[in-house]
């Protein structure tokens, strides 16, 4: 089977199908994990299963910082393909052989590092010392298995087989949660539940280690120009991985900043509208997987479709995420009154409202960040990052102390905006995308979506009654999807939407006759 090269296959719909499948490669397992994590509190006790919290944080964040050498082997794979694939081999197994011995090195330091978690570091109760110890051993074995599944995953990604990525993501992450159900019968034990958690990782990485390699030539170790590449993979993860280390930072800061200034109540007030609307990111983080390596291959074989295919991918995420949107700031205080009481309905309705704005704002901003970094630009990101960071954490601090959560939060949309703002100015630089024969039909829009929108406020502030207001939020939130439908996206964009729904419902009704 010879691998697809996305430069031909957009006109097939294939970049539309793997958007799809990799936003529910990333969804599904969110799902499972919603159903499964009370039975296995259950089953492991709490004090267990904050152990087994660590464990699942290991194993994203190390698939995380990977060196950025797994969207580096995406990139470079995809730029070979162009080329004519004379050096995919080098490419491919210098990437997996520099992931894997990170890999091995990292789970010496863990293991190296077990006796003073669980000794010092981690409150860990005295009768789970000796199974959170041996858990830890274990996990340090699922490093190298972790890291190497991210270069073979990169390769994959690269020839847009997402299909086949994602039939290995989706149970492996699946795994995570619903693996300790099928261990809970025969023991309780952690090492037991992490052990079954590492030979999922073994069993994933095998799997994508032989489908990357499988059509590759195999040379002689004499023959790879294995520094060659190295340096190239390093030097274009090098800032990958500043921005992997900055961005959680960024994150997480100002939970910490709300913490020591206020109380934990307001951290909670905070951090639960922040974990809801953040899972938006799942449509925008799939769609921009499959972008990017389309992306690096236009960048050096067709400028004009690099730029109409930055254009439909805005218009395709606001066509997504605008309606999502504008129904959770309509009906944020409803929603938190029944979901959560009306303690977070009164002190949370504010923040959640600021931060789907900023979400957005951060999810249309991944589109000309992708771009960025797939015409070989990943400085232009982690420098904005480090510029960001001292500005945002005196802005978290000073915004907290005088206005409190609902502060932090326009912090952290004033901080979207910007970082946006750069974004688009600098994608404009390297990509131009302004057409100022198009400047009019913008105008215009923006014209029509203003009127709307004050509409629309005018309407909000009318209205009595949380049943009336879940009502008008979902009128608006459809309103919104019409105006976007009929308004911005063009006519092949429309038909092919309507293509991929057809897909999905025949998808559903497939997996319903089984």
């Amino acid at each position: 089977m010879k691998p697809s090269s996305s430069s031909s296959t957009e006109g097939k719909g294939i970049l539309a199908q793997n958007t799809l499948v990799n936003v529910m490669g990333r969804g599904i397992p969110l799902l499972f994990a919603v159903i499964a994590i009370p039975f296995v509190i259950d089953g492991l006790g709490t004090e267990r299963f904050g152990v087994l919290t660590i464990v699942w944080i290991v194993i994203g964040y190390f698939g995380l910082f990977d060196m950025g050498l797994g969207r580096a082997t995406t990139k470079f794979v995809a730029d070979e393909e162009v080329r004519g694939g004379g050096q995919l081999s080098p490419i491919i197994f210098t990437s997996i052989f520099l992931l894997i011995g990170f890999g091995i090195i990292t789970g010496l330091l863990i293991v190296v590092a077990t006796p003073y978690l669980v000794n010092d570091l981690l409150n860990i109760p005295a009768p789970l010392i000796e199974e959170t110890r041996k858990a830890f051993y274990i996990l340090s074995i699922s490093i190298p298995l972790v890291l190497g599944s991210v270069g073979g995953r990169g390769v994959l990604e690269a020839q847009q087989r997402f299909t086949l990525v994602n039939a290995v993501k989706i149970p492996a992450s699946t795994l995570n949660y619903v693996g300790p159900l099928f261990i809970l019968p025969f023991s309780n034990q952690l090492h037991h539940v992490v052990l079954l958690l590492v030979v999922g990782r073994g069993a994933s990485f095998i799997i994508y280690l032989y489908y990357s390699c499988r059509d590759q030539q195999f040379l002689k170790p004499s023959e790879y120009p294995f520094f060659h590449w190295a340096k190239k993979l390093l030097g274009f993860g090098a800032w990958l991985t500043i921005s992997n280390f900055i961005s959680p930072i960024m994150v997480y800061m100002d939970r910490f900043i709300l913490g020591a200034i206020l109380t934990m109540s307001a951290v909670a007030y905070y951090t639960t509208p922040y974990e809801m609307v953040s899972r938006l990111g799942i449509i925008s983080g799939g769609f921009m997987g499959v972008m990017f390596p389309a992306f690096s291959v236009y960048s050096l074989k067709d400028e004009k479709k690099l730029t109409a295919l930055h254009q439909k991918s805005i218009r395709y995420l606001l066509l997504a995420l605008i309606p999502l949107v504008t129904f959770l700031i309509l009906t944020a205080e409803p929603l938190l009154y029944y979901w959560l009481g009306s303690e977070f309905a009164e002190n949370s309705t504010l923040v959640l409202q600021i931060l789907a704005a900023g979400v957005l704002i951060n999810c249309i901003a991944m589109v000309p960040s992708t771009l960025i970094q797939a015409v070989g630009r990943p400085d232009i990101r982690a420098k904005l990052h480090m510029a960001e960071l001292p500005v945002y954490l005196v802005m978290i601090w000073f915004f907290a102390h005088y206005m409190g959560v609902v502060g932090v939060a326009l912090a952290w949309l004033l901080r979207v905006v910007i970082d946006g703002g750069f974004l688009l100015f600098f994608c404009n630089r390297l990509v131009s995308f302004m057409n100022p024969n198009n400047r009019g039909t913008l105008y215009r829009q923006l014209l029509l979506y203003t009127t709307v929108f004050i509409f629309l406020a005018v309407l909000f502030f009318l209205i009595e009654g949380r049943v009336m207001v879940l009502a008008f939020g979902s009128f608006a939130a459809l309103l919104s999807f019409y105006l976007i439908w009929s308004r911005t996206l063009k006519q092949d964009e429309r038909r092919r939407v309507i293509g991929l729904s057809r897909e999905v419902k025949k998808m559903i009704a497939s997996t319903a006759d089984r």
